[in-house]
């Protein structure tokens, strides 16, 4: 087996979201130190490469960098940036991950990072406070898919005890909280307003996302009295039978809370099968 061959099978095994992820951060951080390496030895700066990856706030290069919009995610500013975030998502994502399919992580950390980026950019361009930096900010790292995982977690599993450090027991939602209050009470202090906005989107898509999938929110539709003039009626009556068919099969929060509170007394092997098929039914 080749060397190739080993990274794939270790990337694949275990079919885990959040291995992976874990995996291509790793990889952009040793490009970067090759890239570092480099760039001692050719006399010009890493930055001088490493900035195509990071998201500018200005839309003039953004536009010419599109990539940046999904590159700045995996990119870090140094090994203690790379290694918070890495242990935060490890150790959160991994109960996550036990609940909801592989490509629903995914997507709540690709989509989290894009949106804490995206949110980075606007406030960027339309607060006149960052008028005068706006030409030149970049944003980078993964904290904003990280806060997306995280936040997630906490709306999905509220109840769900972690104990950090074997101190305490702490319900997830709080562990969310307290990590959403903590970036708001350094918005006003800190340098680092960027990695806030960063956080803030992340943790936005990551609270929509779950809510959506639970259906405690849905997606604005037209108004249902204006019909166009092709619509068929019994094919929207079937339409509404099988909305209202799926809806009842959907386990409510009350079930799947009790279940938590099992798995945080006796652990997820004590549910017996009707209790795992309620709680694959609700991150559906």
């Amino acid at each position: 087996m080749t060397t190739w061959e080993k990274i794939q099978h270790e990337f694949h095994k275990g079919n885990s979201a959040i291995r992976q992820i874990i995996m291509v951060n790793l990889a952009a951080f040793i490009l970067t130190i090759f890239v570092g390496v480099i760039a001692k030895l050719s006399g010009f700066s890493p930055e001088d490469l490493l900035e195509y990856f990071y998201i500018p706030s200005n839309i003039g290069k953004l536009i010419i960098r599109p990539w940046s919009i999904i590159t700045n995610i995996f990119f870090h500013a140094g090994f203690w940036h790379l290694l918070g975030n890495m242990i935060l998502l490890y150790f959160i994502g991994r109960i996550l991950e036990e609940f909801m399919d592989f490509k629903k992580v995914w997507k709540i950390f690709l989509y989290g990072g894009i949106s804490g980026a995206m949110l980075f950019v606007l406030s960027y361009n339309i607060f006149p406070i960052f008028s005068e930096v706006v030409g030149y900010k970049k944003l980078l790292g993964a904290s904003g898919g990280v806060t997306a995982i995280l936040v997630a977690t906490g709306t999905f599993l509220p109840r769900y005890q972690v104990r950090p450090f074997g101190l305490f027991n702490i319900e997830l939602r709080w562990v969310a909280l307290f990590f959403v209050f903590r970036d708001l009470y350094m918005f006003p202090v800190s340098d680092n307003t960027g990695g806030l906005f960063a956080h803030m989107g992340g943790a936005l898509f990551g609270l929509i996302y779950i809510l959506n999938l639970q259906g405690r929110i849905t997606k604005p539709t037209r108004n249902p009295n204006q019909k166009p003039f092709f619509w068929n009626k019994q094919k929207d009556e079937r339409t509404m039978v099988t909305i209202n068919v799926n809806k009842k099969q959907k386990p409510n929060q009350e079930e799947v809370d009790a279940i938590l509170d099992k798995i945080s007394q006796s652990g997820y092997d004590s549910l017996s099968k009707h209790e795992k098929d309620i709680l694959f039914k609700a991150s559906e």
